[in-house]
């Protein structure tokens, strides 16, 4: 941690997960956004370093990466703290690698930063990869109070709505399912068959009109006006 850091700040570094943008291209951005604006305030609290590793999903012209990239640097992180990949599609793939990505850089404690719908699966990955101590997953919301006013309207922005919740929960239960009837098997096959679900599930998911929605999403996305104040669960990112 750096010297200036918060009193009782316990992170080294932040991951910013990745949101696929093709299903709800607007909403995508807004979470993208809230999240950046956390790890953003989480770097003021003391944090060395953010990183993302989300490669393009198929029919995205760009990846999660690239737009976090464009957020922080919106926000003036400098370039030198921010560590970008090309690498990942999933979940248990932003877990094994943003742990050997923290383990290299040095970063002891890791604070992963999602949504709350998605916070309980994720939080089981990365304790997978790094142990409870190593590691603390939360939403945006988290860092509300440390944030500055354009942070904080980003992450309003962003915050999870009950609509957003109700389209969530079939993938995070099935998720759930899958990972309790997998736990028995090797960990390779184990997690091969978690991605192949979740490659099968972006399938079902995807847009007829893939192209056309996407450009729409991507037009109405850079308006001003798609930021809208709402409701947002957060913990405390302090607590171990």
């Amino acid at each position: 941690m750096s010297r200036g850091a918060a009193p009782g700040w316990a992170f080294d570094g932040v991951l910013v997960l990745g949101k696929e943008l093709r299903r709800d291209p607007v909403r995508a951005w807004r979470e993208l956004r809230a999240r950046c604006a956390a790890a953003s305030a989480a770097l003021r609290a003391g944090s060395r370093g953010v990183a993302c590793l989300e490669a393009p999903f198929r029919g995205q012209e760009r990846s999660g990466s690239d737009l976090v990239a464009g957020f922080l640097a919106e926000l003036g992180v400098e370039p030198s703290r921010i560590h970008l990949r090309s690498i990942t599609h999933s979940t248990r793939a932003e877990a094994v690698d943003g742990a050997a990505l923290a383990d290299r850089l040095g970063w002891r404690r890791l604070l992963v930063l999602t949504h709350a719908y998605h916070v309980d699966r994720a939080r089981r990955y990365f304790e997978e990869e790094r142990g409870a101590p190593g590691v603390a997953v939360h939403d945006p919301g988290a860092l509300l109070r440390l944030a500055d006013a354009r942070e904080r309207a980003w992450i309003l922005a962003g915050a999870v709505t009950g609509a957003t919740r109700r389209a969530e929960q079939p993938t995070e239960r099935l998720f759930g399912l899958l990972g309790t009837a997998l736990r028995p098997l090797p960990r390779p096959v184990r997690h091969g068959l978690e991605r192949r679900a979740g490659r099968w599930l972006r399938a079902v998911g995807e847009p007829g009109s893939a192209g056309r929605r996407r450009r729409a999403g991507h037009r109405a996305a850079t308006h001003e006006d798609i930021a809208a104040p709402g409701r947002t669960d957060a913990g405390d990112p302090r607590r171990p």
